[in-house]
């Protein structure tokens, strides 16, 4: 049996196309979601800030031991500009530059 609501044998058979009956049980049609434009929406900022609260220590601490700011951001399911700005707020970029010769 086919997936697609179009091409349902089910709906052929009973002659209804899928838009009659989505009319009749009410459901709009669906919308294409907005297309990103490279930024996060309020939503993904705000969930974010949510879970960072919770695993800076982590991060600091996963950084110190070598971790790639990019691998602790995909254990997070965060960005990893997120984990960026945290470390460099907190200093560690700057103490490694001024550890070099």
């Amino acid at each position: 049996m086919s997936r697609n609501p179009k091409t349902c044998k089910v709906l052929t058979d009973l002659g209804l196309t899928s838009e009659e009956v989505r009319a009749a049980f009410g459901i709009k049609k669906k919308e294409k979601p907005p297309e990103k434009k490279g930024y996060l929406f309020r939503p993904d900022q705000q969930r974010m800030i949510q879970r960072m609260k919770k695993w800076d220590g982590l991060v600091y601490a996963r950084f110190e031991q070598g971790m790639h700011p990019r691998t602790i951001a995909q254990c997070l399911g965060v960005s990893e500009e997120t984990v960026r700005v945290r470390l460099r707020k907190s200093g560690f970029f700057d103490r490694a530059e001024s550890t070099l010769p």
